[in-house]
């Protein structure tokens, strides 16, 4: 899982970025501080720092030049989020190190095209939703258990203490919150990670839904919780 750094003194759209960013499969640590924002990057070590340009302890090209300026975080992309749109204030946070500037005019849907373009990873066609509940595992008549971190029309990312490869093609039977029925689903592995305590990280992709309600259980589950 990706971690994000987002830092933003307006603490409404700080929790809007954060829930969106999130529901997208990605681990966001936020702050209201540039000061704070500066440090995070270097004990967090995020994949990605997004930063408000509008700040009033310090802009967040001058962030994005500190961190730029240290060896500790150097290598950190970073991303600058504005109101603004003028020939100077994207030219100061080029010059700052920045990899990409988002003008928050655009939306969000602008945010996240460039979240993807700057880790070098597709965007996601369904909103993940985030979630927590325990999944069955079938591979070849073994049957083993996980935990769902969230779920789309479209995929999962799964914690397991098994190890899998990727590519393997995995049943999968799970009970969703206020759904009757039983979802059974057929999911390949498309990323896989190491996670702390022993714990596996995996990125699944639906390739079958078993029948009409599994698929309609998925969908009512997913509109009431977007």
């Amino acid at each position: 899982m990706y971690k994000i750094l987002l830092a933003d003194d307006v603490k409404l759209t700080l929790a809007s970025e954060k829930s969106y960013l999130e529901g997208r499969n990605l681990k966001v640590f936020a702050t209201t501080s540039a000061a704070e924002a500066r440090e995070l990057a270097g004990v967090v070590q995020p994949d990605l720092v997004v930063l408000d340009y509008e700040m009033p302890d310090m802009d967040g090209a001058e962030v994005c030049r500190q961190i730029k300026e240290s060896a500790q975080t150097a290598h950190i992309p970073v991303l600058i989020l504005s109101m603004r749109d003028d020939e100077a204030t994207i030219r100061r946070c080029a010059l700052a190190g920045a990899s990409g500037f988002v003008r928050k005019a655009d939306g969000r849907e602008a945010l996240l095209e460039s979240v993807a373009k700057t880790l070098g990873v597709p965007r996601r066609r369904h909103v993940r939703v985030p979630c927590q509940f325990t999944v069955g595992i079938v591979d070849d008549g073994r049957t083993f258990s996980g935990q769902v971190e969230n779920i789309s029309q479209s995929g999962m990312f799964l914690m397991a203490t098994h190890r899998f490869t990727d590519g393997m093609a995995l049943r999968l039977r799970l009970r969703l919150p206020g759904v009757d029925e039983e979802i059974q689903l057929l999911g390949e592995i498309v990323r896989s990670e190491e996670l702390t305590g022993g714990n596996h990280g995996y990125g699944m992709q639906f390739l079958e839904i078993a029948d009409e309600a599994s698929r309609e259980g998925l969908k009512s589950f997913l509109s009431k919780s977007l």
